[in-house]
């Protein structure tokens, strides 16, 4: 279906059409395509439903004033169903008619789940990358962000009409594996009552003293003489399944679990740098062009100096390869492959991506932590390098988690801290526990991702109408709780509701509420589309908390069943009834997308 904005934009398309084939546009050589029309709401409601201000980009080219041509079009627009009118310095402000926003109240009812389903410009076949953490300890905060941004973002770009999948990119090659497998040994050493040396930066969390126990209650000391690799395998099978666990709950699941040690084994690294060397893209050096030249930065040295993906050549004068990322816009040429020989994290990330696009999808997206924006530039190179458009890459960069809770001693506002390394983090499971899923997600996508985000738990564990989410769930279940109590109040639900009068008006033409409801609930599909287009789930929890505060003006003022409606018209009654379910399903809609339970009582 097409939204009412770009039902809108067509229709002042056609009306700009019959203006310029009248001769009313001046010196106009060329008319806008319906796609690039702005349609809007305007800053001032009482002017109009929606807005454009397509006459004011019209004015240079046609040689004419901007009321002249908003005058010109808004006398070809106006018809049955809206009313267009011109405001300074050049806006068409459009008014919809009572029997336009009806008909649309009867689609959602027609369509039920399906209505705000759109048709992009261009569909195409996405894979969205998220969470990707090391299987080296439980979910913290942070991934549970990305876990909510990421699973609600597939839903979005789905029900937008594009194919998505989605990945979990396990990383189980490198250092921190090992450093697993000998945090782990050391711990199930320390279970059985054996010596042992914990490793400087070992993982220190509860999680493994744990999981040794439980190890070592199960085995004694059988396993004492193995390896450190046999810890590392097994402490990776464990708590990569409890990753699996948490995210579950969390409402959060993936089409693969994209092993990175499977591109190693599978030659994927190699055949990627094979690529760019083909492509002249690669070249052997003690140092990079830009190191050789001088023309190394002091910004960039810096960056270089900071930078957590950052490589040294490592070679003591030996040379290293280097990809060229500084010809697509990199501050400097990168290290691939180290001196000694072995690749670097850049060439399994460049192999990974090299195989993603190998596997057919048009667009890839990565919701990655902003302590990663160092290393946008140069993936974007790669990507480039290996042929294919830097947009056709979006990296989306989230800040941080920041958890408060009351103290009880001050009465203050305290912040919780976390630390990985040490053990001392807030996780996912954590997070469930304290407020649940849906407040979790709920929070967790309210703001946008370049906003580090302030998570008050006591509000959030909440169940009063100052909790958003809570807000929300309440007025879906309100709607339920309505139509479940009309047949025992004596008014039957119908199959098909009938919004018109006899003589063909609108019932819903009596009260204000009525209408700004209807207006909400249309605008659900371009709230849908907006949302997927520009990656912005948050549009939607603000859409629903303002959904559910025009049902609750609605409710307050607009009663439908007896007894406190005893004298309202059987048609009127049954419009209302139908407003409602139509709330309802554009309610659960939007939940559903975000991954949050409609609740149906409360």
């Amino acid at each position: 279906m097409l939204s009412i904005q770009q039902r809108l934009a067509s229709r002042i398309y056609e009306a700009l059409k019959a203006a310029f084939a009248a001769g009313k546009l001046g010196a106009l050589a060329e008319l806008p395509a319906p796609a690039a029309i702005v349609v809007e709401k305007p800053k001032r409601p009482e002017l109009g439903d929606y807005a454009t201000p397509v006459a004011m980009s019209l004015a240079k080219p046609s040689r004419l004033a901007p009321l002249a041509i908003a005058e010109a079009v808004a006398a070809e627009l106006t018809e049955a169903d809206l009313i267009a009118s011109v405001a300074k310095p050049g806006f068409i402000n459009i008014q919809l008619a009572d029997r336009f926003l009806m008909a649309e109240v009867g689609q959602i009812l027609a369509l039920g789940a399906e209505y705000g389903q759109t048709i992009p410009e261009k569909a195409e076949r996405i894979l969205l990358e998220f969470v990707s953490a090391n299987p080296t300890g439980p979910l913290h905060i942070g991934h549970g962000r990305w876990a909510a941004v990421g699973s609600a973002l597939a839903q979005i770009l789905r029900f937008a009409g594009h194919t998505v999948s989605t990945e979990f990119y396990i990383n189980d090659a490198g250092n921190q594996m090992q450093l697993l497998g000998q945090s782990f040994r050391a711990r199930y050493l320390e279970a059985i009552g054996e010596p042992a040396e914990f490793p400087t930066r070992g993982y220190a969390g509860i999680y493994l003293k744990e999981l040794a126990q439980t190890l070592a209650h199960q085995q004694g000391k059988a396993l004492h003489h193995e390896p450190v690799e046999w810890f590392t395998a097994y402490a990776e099978e464990q708590l990569l399944a409890q990753q699996r666990s948490t995210l579950a709950t969390f409402q959060t699941t993936f089409d693969r679990w994209y092993s990175e040690r499977s591109l190693h084994a599978a030659g994927a690294v190699e055949a990627a740098l094979k690529d760019l060397s083909e492509r002249g893209m690669l070249y052997e050096a003690t140092q990079s062009r830009q190191e050789q030249t001088g023309e190394l930065t002091g910004r960039s040295s810096k960056v270089k100096a900071n930078a957590i993906f950052d490589e040294e050549a490592d070679g003591n004068g030996s040379e290293a390869v280097y990809f060229k990322a500084a010809d697509f816009g990199d501050e400097m040429d990168r290290v691939v492959r180290r001196a000694d020989g072995r690749t670097t994290y850049l060439a399994a990330d460049i192999a990974y991506h090299w195989d993603k696009y190998r596997r057919g999808y048009d667009r890839l997206i990565n919701v990655w932590g902003a302590d990663h924006h160092g290393y946008v530039p140069r993936l974007k190179a790669a990507v480039q390098a290996l042929g294919h458009p830097a947009d056709s890459l979006e990296i989306l960069l989230g800040q941080l988690v920041r958890l408060f809770r009351t103290d009880p001693a001050t009465g203050e506002k305290v912040e919780i801290r976390m630390s990985k390394r040490t053990g001392e983090l807030v996780s996912v499971d954590d997070l469930i526990a304290e407020v649940g899923v849906d407040a979790g997600r709920w929070f967790l996508l309210s703001q946008s991702m370049g906003t580090t985000i302030s998570f008050d738990l006591d509000l959030a564990a909440s169940e009063k109408f100052d909790n958003p989410v809570f807000y929300v769930q309440y007025n879906h279940a309100r709607c339920c709780s309505i139509l479940r109590k009309a047949p025992e109040r004596g008014v039957p639900v119908p199959e098909h509701f009938d919004l018109d009068q006899p003589d063909g008006s609108p019932w819903l033409t009596t009260a204000p509420q009525e209408r700004s409801l209807m207006l909400r609930l249309i605008a659900a599909p371009d709230e849908f589309r907006f949302a997927a287009a520009f990656r912005e789930p948050q549009r939607l929890t603000q859409y629903a908390y303002d959904l559910a505060s025009d049902l609750s003006q609605f409710y307050e003022h607009c009663p439908i069943l007896p007894p406190l409606a005893a004298d309202l018209p059987d048609g009127l009654r049954l419009a209302r009834l139908g407003l409602v379910s139509a709330t309802r399903q554009v309610l659960a809609t939007t939940l559903g997308l975000l991954g949050i339970e409609p609740r149906e009582s409360m």
